[in-house]
């Protein structure tokens, strides 16, 4: 039964819930035909919902400057993401959870009507090759969107042309740099380096997304005894970093390498088990 649901969970479709074989999504939608909406990947364990205000933080403040009108309330939407992991008797795993201007009718930008809310749900996938390869890229090269601040828009073709390319050459994830030569992010990822006692990461000035996880880890780095900085880390500099990892909500941090340069990660791999420590413990 449980991998029954696994291959055809129950998704939430705008007000109605269907399995994942019979999900049908307008082609009116505006997120299908624009990439117009945003999504939030939310994160659960032990069937609890990990930091979920701060996801509908991000998200409100997302819509508000796209300029997409939502009267949901959060508790609305929690109510939602509790119903899918009930419905779908998952433990652990990664929701995600979409809402789209609405859908179109009549005349180019003529909106009918409310927003579409979407949300489906998957398992986590271990991740047991470690650490990771990386790669550098231009972000000049790839249609990277930049908005500042930061919002998860549904437009990543930029993201995505840049990890397909990235796979291509057997590395893991992207790490762009911008045209002042600065490390901004990955293309799904947020990436931290560690240089003596000092952990670092770009500078949300930088237009990257401020990642729900980055900012868990940057707090339980403080725990630990690590100084944390946001700073503008040149290109220049990696190579001389003691140590690297990468972060996200659904691979949680891995320690990375890229060609002519790895680590012990000494302070990486203890960071790590804090922070599923931490995510546990949350999650009771």
């Amino acid at each position: 039964m449980y991998y029954e649901k696994m291959l055809n969970p129950t998704y939430y479709i705008n007000g109605k819930w269907l399995k994942k074989s019979n999900s049908k999504i307008s082609i009116n939608d505006a997120g299908f035909l624009f990439g117009d909406g945003l999504f939030e990947t939310i994160r659960f364990q032990n069937k609890k919902l990990f930091l979920i205000n701060k996801h509908f933080s991000r998200l409100k403040n997302g819509l508000k400057i796209i300029k997409i009108k939502s009267h949901i309330k959060d508790e609305q939407l929690e109510a939602i993401l509790n119903k899918i992991i009930k419905k779908n008797e998952f433990s652990n795993g990664l929701i995600r959870l979409m809402i789209t201007r609405g859908e179109l009718e009549g005349k180019p930008w003529n909106y009918s009507g409310p927003i579409c809310i979407y949300a489906s749900i998957r398992p986590i996938s271990p991740i047991s090759d470690l650490p990771v390869k990386v790669i550098y890229f231009k972000e000049d090269n790839y249609p990277i969107i930049r908005y500042k601040p930061a919002i998860k828009s549904m437009n990543y073709i930029g993201n995505m042309l840049a990890k397909k390319d990235a796979e291509k050459l057997n590395a893991f994830e992207p790490v762009f740099i911008n045209n002042n030569g600065l490390i901004t992010e990955c293309a799904l990822r947020n990436i931290f380096y560690i240089k003596e006692n000092t952990l670092l990461t770009p500078s949300e000035k930088l237009g990257i997304l401020p990642g729900v996880m980055r900012s868990t880890i940057m707090k339980i780095g403080t725990k630990i005894g690590l100084e944390v900085v946001e700073s503008n880390i040149h290109k220049n500099e990696i190579q001389f970093m003691d140590e690297a990892f990468i972060s996200s909500t659904g691979v949680g941090l891995l320690p990375c390498f890229w060609k002519g340069w790895t680590s012990d990660f000494k302070l990486t791999n203890q960071l790590q088990k804090y922070l599923f420590n931490y995510i546990n413990n949350t999650c009771k």
